[in-house]
């Protein structure tokens, strides 16, 4: 908690990433990812609405139930008796990114119904795991090597189908290899949760919002100097010339004392440094 009695999601967020993957919970940390866009966000309420999705799954089938047939008992329950299902018309919403307003829609985009799927399938049992297809994120069912699409309402996909999904999403750029289909791990899946809703918030100008995301990326992967780059890019679009300078600086520094970064990106960097004081001179 803060000082004034309100969860402090940037906290909560960074204590559930730094964790070990096979611990971090992934229900919970897409809820605080969602606090800072959300602060009065009922975190145990809407952790309790997926513990009943998967109460009435359970009810509905025979115990012992196979593993086909309890994803597509729990593809049945998700998307069409409740009715979640791919947001088409508003794809490039931020509220997409963020599950409580997912569970709120009953909308969202591949990634965001790809992880309310695992996380009820968790719930009943079910081994399953995020694939990151180039372009679209489907999930594994890990004992039959089948996967499905939340996005498309749970369709079933062969490798064939991804193969063909992944032909078209690319226009034929991509040539196909069984590696698209590697697990993804909870790490990932939120570093690219935020990936997205960052593209969001710099296609519109939300600089300020995208400054955000990005600081909770580089609190799960500090070593990337082009996430100090984008931030330093929307302070400067900000006209916050110090600002970006000491993001810039800050990232020098974490290079220098974890011995990352090779001498092309500290250069680049470096340089980067240089332009904005020079343009910040000129301002002055």
């Amino acid at each position: 908690m803060s000082t004034d009695g309100k969860a402090d999601y940037r906290a909560l967020f960074t204590e559930m990433v730094r964790k070990p993957d096979e611990d971090i919970e992934l229900d919970r940390a897409a809820l605080y990812l969602a606090g800072e866009e959300y602060p009065a966000i009922d975190v145990p309420s809407l952790l309790a609405e997926l513990d009943a999705f998967a109460s009435q799954i359970a009810f509905r089938i025979d115990p012992g139930v196979v593993t086909t047939d309890l994803a597509g008992s729990i593809a049945g329950y998700l998307f069409s008796d409740v009715g979640f299902h791919g947001n088409t018309g508003e794809y490039y919403s931020p509220d997409n990114s963020f599950l409580n307003r997912v569970l709120e829609t009953r909308t969202g985009i591949p990634i965001t119904l790809s992880l309310l799927f695992m996380e009820v399938g968790r719930r009943l049992g079910l081994k399953c795991s995020g694939v990151g297809l180039p372009g679209h994120f489907i999930v594994g069912i890990d004992d039959t090597g089948e996967y499905l699409d939340p996005f498309h309402a749970g369709v079933s996909l062969s490798v064939t189908d991804c193969s063909d999904l992944v032909d078209s999403m690319s226009g034929g750029r991509l040539a196909w290899t069984d590696d698209f289909l590697a697990p993804v791990s909870k790490h990932n899946i939120l570093f690219r949760m935020l990936n997205n809703l960052k593209s969001v918030y710099m296609q519109t100008g939300a600089y300020s919002k995208a400054v955000g995301v990005i600081q909770r990326q580089s609190i799960m992967s500090p070593a990337i100097p082009s996430l100090y780059q984008e931030q330093a890019w929307c302070h400067a679009e900000q006209q916050e010339y110090r600002l970006a300078i000491r993001v810039l600086e800050s990232y020098l520094e974490i290079a220098k004392n974890q011995g990352t970064g090779g001498p092309g990106d500290t250069k680049q960097v470096q340089d980067q440094i240089n332009g904005l004081w020079t343009t910040l001179n000129r301002l002055n």
